[in-house]
């Protein structure tokens, strides 16, 4: 946790530096475009150990894809075409904030993303309103807050030195997180939860982030807006670049597991569990790096863990009540 200096959102809190003039755009879509290796990856799976048509398809990747997916493949494309627009404009406002204010901050203000999960479940996925899951939600913020703040003793000076134009564009980059994760659910369904739909929903979001990274950057590199403006280019240091790479990386794998996660579980419980990565990072540096924390950040780690348990509990205990009254039902009905 101390060692962290770049935090993305979304991914697993990873080391990397601030975003420059120079990366900041190109870190802002680098997951997307490597999404694209999902594509080739579930058609290496398919021509190896899929169906003899599977392996005679030769470089027929479409039909290979369309074979094994549940939606038909130009549904999905316009799907994906959506959700990477989405998650192009969320990834560059937290960026475009993170350039303003100091990675804890951010960090500790973005953790508000489940309470708009939650807002956005209840009112487009007809959630229902929970007192077990807003505490377990609150409970974990507090202890992202307590882990942020007393990580670092500069960190409170930081806060108290923040702007509200980019305190807000935290906001603001949280709530489209969390609108993300809810349009994602909500435009693939309930009802999906195959593996390869959903990589390959993933790979096509990918592929339609190149037009938007390309005609962006071009956008951002003539802006007459000073605060807008960024020079495109790759990090100056060779360990910039490395980290960069490394960072790529690890959002592929992140990527491979966020749709499952979010149409497996749910969005709540997927943007909560990500949370879990800032007290396992302090586990991390406790045994690779020797770093001793301060009380309060244990009790942060403690209150994050006991937050997802009670998310956890709430969401099973409905599921443990329909099937006790599905055996009730189906009892019923054979006496």
């Amino acid at each position: 946790m101390t060692r962290a200096n770049g935090l993305h959102p979304v991914a697993p809190a990873i080391t990397r530096p601030p975003p420059g003039e120079h990366t900041k755009l190109l870190t802002a879509d680098e997951v997307e475009l490597l999404e694209i290796v999902l594509l080739p990856v579930v058609f290496g799976y398919y021509r190896v150990c899929g169906s003899p048509e599977d392996r005679l398809a030769g470089l027929d990747i479409a039909g290979v894809l369309q074979r094994h997916s549940v939606v038909p493949l130009p549904k999905l494309m316009r799907i994906a075409a959506f959700l990477s627009a989405f998650y192009c404009v969320a990834d560059y406002f937290w960026y475009a904030a993170l350039a303003n204010v100091s990675v804890a901050v951010g960090t500790a203000i973005f953790n508000c993303s489940p309470l708009f999960v939650y807002c956005f479940s209840i009112c487009f996925l007809h959630e229902h309103l929970s007192v077990k899951k807003l505490c377990g939600v609150l409970t974990s913020f507090v202890g992202v807050t307590l882990i942020v703040m007393f990580q670092d003793g500069s960190d409170l000076s930081a806060m108290e030195s923040t702007s509200l134009v980019a305190g807000l564009l935290v906001v603001i980059s949280a709530a489209l997180y969390g609108g993300y994760e809810v349009a994602l659910r909500l435009a693939v369904g309930e009802d999906i939860t195959d593996t390869a739909t959903l990589l390959t929903m993933t790979g096509l979001s990918g592929l339609f982030s190149i037009p938007l990274w390309i005609v962006g950057s071009l956008l951002l590199t003539q802006s007459p807006f000073p605060s807008l403006y960024e020079s495109l280019g790759f990090p100056a240091a060779g360990e910039g670049l490395l980290l960069l790479m490394l960072t790529g990386g690890m959002a592929v794998v992140f990527s491979v597991f966020l749709p499952l996660s979010l149409c497996w579980t749910s969005p709540l419980e997927t943007s909560v569990g990500c949370m879990l990565t800032i007290p396992l990072s302090g586990v991390m540096d406790t045994f690779i790096h020797h770093t001793s924390f301060s009380w309060e950040c244990i009790v942060g780690s403690a209150l994050v863990m006991g937050g997802f348990g009670i998310l956890e509990y709430s969401s099973s205990t409905p599921l443990l009540h329909r099937h006790h009254t599905h055996e009730e039902q189906a009892d019923t009905s054979i006496a």
